[in-house]
């Protein structure tokens, strides 16, 4: 989050800037008496500032996941620019009848998509190129080496994993790793390219100084002794900073895969819930917005029932039972865009391409207008605005054999939005719901209003560009 509000920082900066910087070039080249920019339209230029910096907050330009992912942040850095232009022309035009000229409107999209793509083609470039911070993991067992792979997977965190120290202390002698199931993509990726042991970890506090690294990673999973304690406290002493595996890769990946899952992972999950205040003031925004949507859907519904009906025929509405918070069942509530299923059907995930749903149907998943009748989930207390997504009790039963750890994900209410729906969409497969989980583990544990609010605004972004739509 605060290398997020980082970018938010840096955007407004080059973005004023390039507001203001769009306004000289036109007084210079095309019409030096021109009133533009700042200290001329000032309403208007706040607003392209606004605009251009919710803008690259909503398509996820400050993610740092995606930095690398040039081709992306190219095309949205677009979106913003063309974004940006168009509010201020309907501003412009709001305030004074008139907008702005198409020569200032258009270098204005040009500059602003340049400055937001520009500096994070830099920093990218940077991340790749620059120094690296070298670290070590403190263990050499199997879900260490996981651990190391994985973390040299995340190129845009800077982190360089050098070696691994034995762990020597008398806990680790008779510990045994327990095996966990969790298919696809979301375990640990194989180990390539095994990294060298570079000794005891008793030796640490010797060893890790000459090698000019400054920051050391134990697992929190890793068996405690007394040992282990004093190694690690003089690493500490001595200036090098010890940190958590899951804090670490949590920071950069952003979610929760099995190998940092045990009993204290759990304990601090119970811990991080319960708070009152925070439940209580959840539950008042599920009310406030559950509420003022349900009028808004109530007021959609006489031109919706009769596009559903007529699109194939059957109910408006249908209903399935759900696995809610705690295992308990419940019915959740949907449009119908499907056609009604033959009697006996095996029930079964939605594909891309579904030939089940109709016509009108494909239109409402686009736009998830056919989610809203949960809005009633919600003011019953089945469900939040934000959680996991509930899912079938056979589906649940299914996974529950194949992915470790599944029924975690019912700690907390479902909602009918998540963590996972923005960063993954829909899934079909077991390989997909593994992770999904690793998401939603990581919104069990670090979930909070803030958070809740920025999934809801990345929601708005996701519902508009219709990603993860089937």
């Amino acid at each position: 989050m605060q290398k997020q509000l980082s970018f938010v920082a840096l955007d407004v900066v080059v973005v004023a800037v390039g507001i203001e910087l769009s306004a000289r070039l036109v007084r210079l080249w095309i019409h030096p008496a021109a009133a533009i920019g700042f200290s001329g339209t000032t309403i208007t230029a706040v607003a392209g500032l606004l605009a251009a910096t919710a803008g690259a907050y909503l398509t996820g330009l400050d993610d740092p996941t995606r930095l690398l992912d040039r081709s992306t942040v190219a095309l949205r850095g677009v979106g913003v620019g063309i974004a940006t232009s168009l509010v201020m022309l309907v501003v412009s035009h709001s305030l004074w009848l008139q907008g702005l000229g198409r020569i200032l409107l258009v270098m204005t999209g040009v500059v602003v998509t340049a400055a937001l793509v520009g500096w994070r083609l830099v920093y990218a470039h940077y991340l790749q190129r620059g120094p690296r911070v070298p670290v070590v993991i403190l263990g050499d067992g199997p879900s260490e080496q996981r651990y190391a792979e994985a973390l040299r997977s995340l190129t845009h965190t800077r982190v360089e994993v050098v070696g691994l120290l034995h762990d020597d202390t008398p806990a680790r002698a008779g510990y045994r790793e327990p095996p966990v199931s969790w298919p696809g993509d979301a375990a640990w990726p194989a180990t390539t390219q095994p990294l060298p042991v570079l000794g005891p970890l008793s030796r640490a506090a010797e060893i890790l100084p000459g090698l000019g690294v400054s920051r050391a990673i134990a697992l929190d999973t890793a068996p405690v002794s007394a040992e282990r304690i004093a190694a690690l406290s003089r690493l500490q002493a001595q200036g090098i900073r010890v940190s958590t595996a899951g804090t670490v890769w949590m920071d950069g990946a952003r979610r929760l895969p099995p190998d940092l899952i045990d009993a204290r992972w759990l304990l601090g999950a119970f811990e991080h819930m319960d708070r009152p205040m925070i439940r209580e003031l959840k539950r008042l925004v599920d009310i406030g917005v559950g509420a003022v949507s349900m009028l808004v859907f109530a007021l959609m519904v006489p031109v919706l029932y009769p596009l559903v009906r007529l699109g194939s025929p059957g109910p408006f509405l249908y209903s399935q039972p759900r696995v809610g918070q705690h295992g308990r069942i419940f019915q959740i509530y949907k449009i119908r865009t499907m056609a009604q299923p033959r009697p006996g059907a095996a029930e079964r995930w939605t594909e891309v391409g579904d030939r089940r749903i109709t016509a009108v149907g494909r239109v409402l998943r686009f736009l998830r207008i056919d989610e809203m009748p949960q809005l009633y989930n919600v003011l019953r207390g089945d469900m939040s605005l934000v959680g996991p997504r509930p899912e079938q009790p056979s589906f649940v039963s299914q996974l529950a054999e194949q992915i470790a750890f599944f029924d975690y994900r019912h700690l907390i209410k479902p909602g009918i939005t998540g963590w996972a729906q923005i960063n993954q969409g829909y899934v079909s497969t077991p390989e997909d719901w593994a992770l999904r989980l690793s998401y939603d583990l990581y919104y069990v544990g670090r979930h909070n209003l803030t958070m809740d609010l920025d999934i809801i605004c990345r929601t708005l972004f996701v519902m508009a560009a219709g990603i993860g739509s089937r």
